[in-house]
């Protein structure tokens, strides 16, 4: 029997009763076991961050440094993200016209991974012919299919209306509960049952699908390497994304409100 086979051999009689922890696993020369990666899903108010009293980008910051991820997965398509990011590393302010949309990333995310203390991944599926076709035919319904785009504008609303007297429009911990993700299922219910055939890979399931897709390949990548991930989109995504990512076997998936005090102060 070659040495090598006879040390393993041990090895594993050695640890047999322990179940093969990391030690035993590489005494016996077996590579260590994969460990689950934990994922939070963070919802965000794009432009709201900036007008919200409670939800403030200040907020926002506290919740990631209270995380301390070492991974976000962002809202951010991959072909716009390059030039964003050199744009703030050369200047600090970034101009590219889908990313300066969304301050959660350019005025928290951005500084935080210059810091070096977590790397971002963009998984954004939108393009710009999706989003240019997608306005453009919201805007020509409201005169061609004026009774569809009033039931869609009346869901939104209510939802809308739902989530503030309810009090989780504001609350970051609100925000991140399975009601919050029940109501906009609610709102998006006519636009998706009215609009989704003509709008294609920019209807909502389709998009959110897609973002997916981007997720799924990031969180590939990293699989079994114990990371905490943030996958940061607007709060409106997030109920599709944590239903998608539910199904996996290879992640932790958990909610704010799990691991975050009331107040959402850094410790």
């Amino acid at each position: 029997m070659k040495p090598s086979l006879t040390r393993a051999l041990r090895a594993l009689a050695v640890c047999a009763p322990l179940a093969l922890t990391p030690g035993c696993r590489m005494l016996a020369g077996l590579p260590a076991e994969p460990t689950l990666n934990e994922v939070f899903v963070v919802g965000t108010l794009h432009g709201g961050h900036l007008e919200d009293e409670v939800y403030t980008l200040e907020r926002l910051e506290a919740v990631i440094r209270a995380l301390d991820p070492q991974l976000v997965l962002v809202e951010i398509p991959p072909d716009r993200f390059p030039l964003a990011w050199n744009e703030f590393v050369s200047t600090g302010e970034v101009t590219e016209e889908r990313v300066v949309l969304y301050p959660e990333f350019t005025e928290v995310l951005f500084p935080l991974a210059l810091e070096g203390r977590l790397e971002l991944v963009p998984c954004s599926a939108w393009t710009q012919s999706m989003s240019d076709r997608r306005a453009a035919l919201l805007s020509q319904w409201r005169t061609t299919r004026p009774a569809d785009t009033r039931e869609v504008d009346r869901a939104r609303a209510a939802a809308s209306a739902k989530q503030e007297e309810e009090g989780l429009a504001s609350d970051p911990l609100g925000i991140h509960t399975a009601r919050y993700d029940e109501l906009v299922d609610e709102g998006m219910e006519p636009y998706e049952r009215l609009f989704a055939r003509d709008l294609g890979p920019g209807g909502w399931t389709q998009i959110n699908l897609a973002h997916h897709r981007r997720v799924a390949e990031a969180l590939d990548e990293v699989s079994g390497d114990g990371k905490r991930v943030l996958v940061v989109f607007g709060a409106w995504h997030k109920g599709r994304l944590r239903d998608l990512l539910a199904e996996r076997e290879d992640i932790r998936l958990r909610r704010l409100p799990e691991v975050l005090p009331a107040d959402l102060q850094v410790p």
